[in-house]
């Protein structure tokens, strides 16, 4: 994209040097113009001096002087109208072509920002969805660890020295032991 802007800068840098050298070459014909339009003038003053001093050769050839100058004029007056239909189209063109860059990095911008809320809303997407494994993954854990707790009380109540002796000495004395039925344990504890 910023390839793309340059080289239509490029091409708007060149738009405007041919804009620069057509209105040079314009301004020097409106100047060759006036300068010719001066001396035609001044043929015909000067013809005019002549017939009134009688010298018909004279404001004959200026007048002849004159038209010539004038054939020239119009040449040059034709000449000023295509260099300035010229430089009105150039600078259309160039006009154009800044509009069209500066509608490029209005739609690159929007582009940019687009792709930008984009990839953030992909991110809290996928941010929200590692939470959520997250979280479903700590209530395994805490699920098994419950169960691993569970299961080392199990063990604890079935492991205690002092309920095995108790048991022993109540098996070879054919009763059961004694226990405090408070605690839970026993055989007193369970349903008969």
């Amino acid at each position: 994209m910023d390839t793309t802007v340059r080289d239509q800068q490029g091409t708007l840098a060149q738009l405007r040097r041919a804009l620069a050298d057509l209105a040079t070459n314009r301004r020097r014909v409106e100047l060759q113009l006036n300068r010719l339009k001066q001396q035609a003038d001044q043929l015909e003053a000067t013809a005019a001096e002549r017939v009134a001093a009688g010298d018909d050769e004279g404001a004959r050839s200026a007048l002849t002087r004159k038209v010539t100058m004038e054939k020239a004029i119009a040449d040059l007056a034709e000449r000023h109208a295509t260099l300035q239909a010229d430089e009105q189209k150039l600078t259309a063109t160039a006009d154009q072509v800044q509009t069209q860059i500066e509608d490029f990095r209005i739609r690159k911008d929007t582009l940019v920002a687009r792709e930008s809320a984009a990839t953030a809303k992909t991110e809290m997407h996928r941010i929200n969805r590692d939470q959520g494994a997250i979280a479903g993954d700590l209530d395994d854990v805490e699920r098994h660890t419950r169960e691993a707790e569970a299961t080392a009380a199990a063990y604890d109540e079935l492991a205690d020295p002092t309920d095995a002796a108790n048991w022993e000495k109540a098996f070879e004395a054919g009763s059961q032991p004694s226990l405090d039925e408070g605690d839970g344990r026993g055989p007193k504890s369970l349903p008969q």
